[in-house]
């Protein structure tokens, strides 16, 4: 029998809700979507799609064996954190990485306590929603802090010479970004529920039901 409420079992199964949507939002690379004409400077280039995430890209351009300037058309991560184009996403990388890992760990501790009566106590359910918080918080500080990097080449490339701090110049924000947003509200309302997870004891002639 599970040791949680009704606002214990919803806060367990938002948790868990909002664990996923901050993970997939932080590790897929669609948080911005612009066009790159390649060849280069060229009247006759094509406008390929590429799309950034915080340490991701889709679509960019690499010498191959032959010395020669091309096109991959796939996705993949920076070799190196160095690698990361400005340190604004660094920092973001950084935070948004660290609140996921404790969101999902206190979403996995409340799936646990549907199943297991006495693990989440009002001891561990407190903690669970100071940690939910501060989870909340570094996320939302990544995503504050991303948009400065958006004056790196690598992005003025794709969007233009107009793109500078908080200014996308002829790109636009993604799914990634607002779903990453939507688990970072999703997460800071569990942290209020978490206080109203377990059950409540009731008192009757000294015995506690």
């Amino acid at each position: 029998m599970s040791g949680l409420s009704g606002v214990g079992v919803f806060w367990a199964f938002t948790s868990f809700l909002s664990s996923v949507i901050s993970c997939v939002g932080f590790f897929m690379p669609y948080w911005i979507t612009g066009q790159m004409k390649f060849p280069f400077n060229t009247d006759s280039g094509q406008n390929v799609p590429v799309h950034f995430g915080i340490f991701r890209r889709c679509n960019y351009p690499a010498i191959n064996s032959e010395g020669e300037l091309t096109m991959v058309l796939e996705c993949g991560r920076y070799t190196t954190f160095g690698d990361i184009p400005s340190t604004a996403w660094q920092i973001a990388t950084l935070t948004i990485g660290t609140g996921c890992g404790i969101c999902l760990l206190t979403a996995l501790t409340a799936m646990f306590g549907i199943c297991v009566k006495g693990v989440v106590v009002p001891m561990v359910a407190r903690s669970a929603g100071i940690l939910q918080m501060c989870s909340g918080l570094l996320m939302a500080a990544g995503v504050g802090v991303y948009p400065n990097g958006w004056d790196s080449p690598e992005v003025q490339q794709a969007c233009g010479n107009t793109s500078k701090s908080y200014n996308l110049g002829d790109c636009s924000l993604s799914w990634c970004f607002y779903l990453t947003s939507a688990g970072i509200g999703m997460t800071l309302m569990c942290s209020a529920l978490a206080f109203h997870a377990p059950k409540r004891k009731h008192i009757i002639t000294g015995y506690a039901l």
